[in-house]
């Protein structure tokens, strides 16, 4: 019984130094993961930082809430009509009336009722006395349509340009960047916080101030986008109705006008043959001389051919 115990004793022993040498081999395993990520270079961050995929529009608004900042304020009215597309609306219109400054004036009005604003007025007169005013109005995407037909109601329209741009690809474009640029920066400020080494701690801090420069570019742009989206914008021109100008009658035979045009026509004629009387007699000093040489010449040769 002594052989079989000694066999069972090795077994025992065997499995046990088997188990420990695993455990082992997992510690250091767990510890070389963790040592490679905390020495991963700048190169290497990035790349593992914008590995997320660029969200669609729905999922874009799922995270946006992350950074209230670059989120559109207004952009939930648009969703409910258009919820996968992004649409910056523009109108261009030409009104006439009688009143411009009164349809200027209302039409503004009206415009801030609905929580819009003007950005810009001209007002020009031409030579025959006929008002024109042109002013840039921006109101709420979600009034779009009932403010357009308003015009209708001011004056006679002359012209109108609806245009619709479709900005979605390029704003949940830098929805993504700004996110992948978010996650890079806080992969940065973690590795930051570990290395120890002057070198890297330069490194690091650099590719930081660059990433940090294109989230506020990226931002910026959000935030223009947004309001473009979240406002439309109208071009107006208000023109005044035109003057009716008063028909001048056909001119008439006059024996009178006649005689006085003629007058007018012989005075002008002694004024010119006295003019070039005067420019003859003062130039003769210099023409008479040679004409007196020139016919004594001729006179001469005549006499002695006679």
């Amino acid at each position: 019984m002594a052989a079989p115990g000694r066999f069972v004793f090795l077994g025992i022993t065997s499995l046990f130094v088997l188990v420990n040498f695993g455990c082992a081999q997992t510690a250091y395993h767990k510890d070389s993961v963790g040592e490679a990520q905390a020495s991963l270079p700048v190169d290497a961050a990035r790349s593992s930082a914008s590995a997320p995929a660029a969200p669609g529009p729905k999922a874009a608004n799922s995270y946006a809430q992350d950074y209230d900042d670059t989120k559109p304020k207004k952009l939930s009215p648009i969703a409910d009509s258009e919820p996968d597309r992004y649409l910056i609306k523009n109108a261009t219109l030409t009104l006439e009336a009688r009143d411009v400054r009164a349809v200027t004036a209302k039409v503004i009005s009206q415009a801030k009722s609905a929580k819009g604003y003007v950005s810009g007025l001209h007002e020009t007169v031409d030579g025959l006395g006929t008002r024109s005013v042109t002013f840039t109005v921006r109101v709420p995407a979600t009034q779009f349509d009932d403010f357009l037909q308003g015009f209708e109601a001011q004056g006679k329209v002359l012209d109108r340009e609806v245009t619709a741009e479709d900005v979605t690809e390029e704003y949940v474009d830098t929805q993504s960047k700004v996110h992948n640029l978010k996650a890079t920066e806080a992969r940065l400020l973690e590795h930051l916080s570990k290395t120890g080494k002057l070198s890297d701690t330069l490194l690091v801090e650099k590719e930081l101030t660059r990433v940090r420069e294109e989230i506020d570019q990226h931002t910026g742009r959000l935030k223009f986008l947004a309001h473009r989206i979240s406002y439309s914008t109208f071009a107006v021109t208000v023109r005044e109705t035109a003057h009716a100008q008063a028909i001048n009658p056909p001119e008439t035979f006059s024996a009178g006008k006649v005689a006085s045009d003629s007058a007018r026509s012989l005075v002008a004629f002694g004024q010119s043959v006295l003019t070039v009387g005067i420019w003859l007699l003062t130039w003769s000093v210099v023409w008479l001389p040679p004409a007196l040489i020139v016919g004594f010449i001729r006179w001469r040769r005549h006499g002695s051919m006679i």
